[in-house]
């Protein structure tokens, strides 16, 4: 039997499974890997993501899978990283991660400078600090000694695996679309900016469809990993094109949540998003398609907050904390506490655009329970997806408006009741929900070995085999959540004030 190995590299997670021909998940494996935060900065040794599949690849081969029974390698991986790696493709500094901002002052020269409506009429997004092209111009003005010694500069977590098992240097269009350096509509470099600003075009990595191959796997790569040697390996794609592909999103007018640290609503398009309201768009598998996301910074990493602030006091790490808080949440009586909470932990971005803004509760009484404060919680965060799912479609029941959701807070099912109450709309929530981005990575190589017709199939016989959790809104709770989230639309247009003043 011949199986498709799929990674997804996150920040905090490297995940693994092998598929087969039928789209049978087989072997799912996870090791978790640490981001550092120092000095108000956010990297990674890109090494750990390497090492990180090579123990799940050994793990695999352990268990009695053979090199040989692998067809190929897809990745999925974080993207709107700045990874400099030297020619024979290892780290030259640590990896400058998505959510590192230092670039902003170089994002604010390339919006005066640039323009706002050129920016945006060839990427179809914004220029922010934490895009690569910024980070470029960063590294090129305070680590020149490094940005010489760079032979190309990464873009997903998944490039550098890539290129340490084939020395190739590539990208995909959903991760270069991330960069604010990339013709969204050509997909190709902008090389008149890149030139203007010092930087050379020669160092940024090929953009390659993500079934197409990167390479194949050298001897030395199948030293170290196990893999077969001359295994082809395919470009594969960043994270949000994989959730999507994964969720079976690829239709006009489908539509998925993605609750993970952070979070994001997507649906597919053939066309493009209006980016004023902090949704950013994505070039998807295929031209012509793209993906319009609209972000949350804070999702899954306020619910692991308010698990060790409102639960048992344990930490995170220990799962019975995961554990003792659904079970509270699961005994709040929901709908009669008016406490209300502004889940803004870490500054938010769409719609709000607020990097000041914080966490805040609205409603306590002497009578409030710890129970309903970590509920709020959750809600809180339900209504931020409430907010971002407006964006791209209106939640009316009565138009059968589905949505899926997948990540790490599917796990939850108090918080998925939650969800789809405060979205009054179905809630779809796949089996395994947390595998998906490695999911849609092996959908790269069933298009690539003819396993199943084109991307609109592929999503549809993924989903036909699948086992999935519905949760209905409680219509006994319409009318008080409706309140709520018009209270919740009120609270930050009248906090921004007191924001400001940090």
């Amino acid at each position: 039997m011949k199986y498709i190995a799929a990674f997804d590299i996150g920040t905090t997670n490297v995940k693994g499974v092998l598929a087969d021909e039928r789209a049978t998940i087989f072997f799912e494996k996870n090791v978790p890997v640490v981001p550092d935060y120092a000095d108000g900065f956010v990297e990674q040794n890109p090494e750990v993501w390497y090492e990180a599949v090579v123990r799940i690849a050994r793990e695999w081969f352990r268990s009695g899978i053979k090199p040989q029974h692998i067809a190929l390698l897809s990745f999925s991986g974080q993207m709107q990283d700045c990874i400099p790696v030297d020619s024979g493709g290892k780290p030259v500094r640590p990896a400058i991660l998505y959510s590192d901002g230092r670039g902003a002052r170089q994002a604010e020269r390339l919006r005066q400078e640039l323009g706002d409506e050129t920016i945006i009429r060839y990427t179809e997004n914004h220029m922010d600090g934490t895009l690569t092209f910024p980070k470029l111009i960063w590294l090129l003005e305070h680590e020149r000694e490094r940005y010489d010694e760079t032979r190309a500069f990464l873009i997903s977590s998944k490039d550098y695996v890539i290129a340490r098992l084939t020395g190739a240097f590539v990208t995909d269009p959903t991760s270069a679309a991330t960069t604010g350096c990339m013709n969204i509509r050509t997909r190709t470099w902008m090389g008149e900016w890149l030139e203007r600003y010092g930087l050379d075009p020669a160092k940024m990595p090929a953009i390659i469809g993500s079934d197409e191959p990167a390479g194949t796997v050298h001897a030395e790569a199948a030293a170290s990993s196990g893999f077969a040697a001359g295994t082809p390996v395919l470009c594969g794609i960043g994270d949000a094109g994989s959730a999507t592909l994964g969720a079976g999103v690829y239709r006009e007018g489908e539509i998925y949540a993605y609750i993970g640290t952070t979070g994001w609503v997507a649906a597919a398009s053939d066309g493009f998003m209006d980016v004023r309201s902090g949704a950013f768009n994505l070039a998807y598998v295929e031209p012509g398609r793209q993906i319009a996301v609209a972000p949350l910074t804070n999702a899954g990493s306020a619910h692991k907050w308010a698990a060790e602030v409102f639960g048992s006091g344990k930490p995170w790490s220990a799962s019975v904390a995961f554990k003792e808080f659904e079970q509270a949440v699961e005994k709040a009586e929901r709908g009669t506490s008016g406490v209300l909470f502004l889940p803004y932990l870490n500054g938010e971005r769409c719609p709000v655009q607020d990097l000041n803004a914080t966490g805040c509760f609205i409603g306590l009484t002497e009578a409030t329970t710890r129970e309903q404060m970590g509920t709020a919680v959750l809600e809180g965060v339900a209504m931020a997806v409430r907010q971002v799912l407006e964006l791209i479609a209106k939640p009316e029941p009565e138009r059968g408006l589905r949505v899926t959701l997948i990540g790490g807070g599917a796990k939850s099912k108090a918080w998925c009741r939650i969800i789809a109450d405060v979205l009054q709309c179905e809630l779809v929530v796949p089996e395994d929900s947390q595998f998906l981005p490695s999911i849609g990575a092996a959908m790269l190589g069933f298009s690539r070995l003819g396993w199943g017709g084109d991307y609109a199939s592929l999503c549809e016989k993924v989903k036909a085999g699948r086992k999935f959790e519905r949760f209905v809104p409680n219509p006994e709770l319409a009318a008080f959540y409706s309140r709520q989230y018009e209270k919740f639309k009120r609270l930050y247009p009248a906090l921004a004030p007191v924001f400001a003043m940090a």
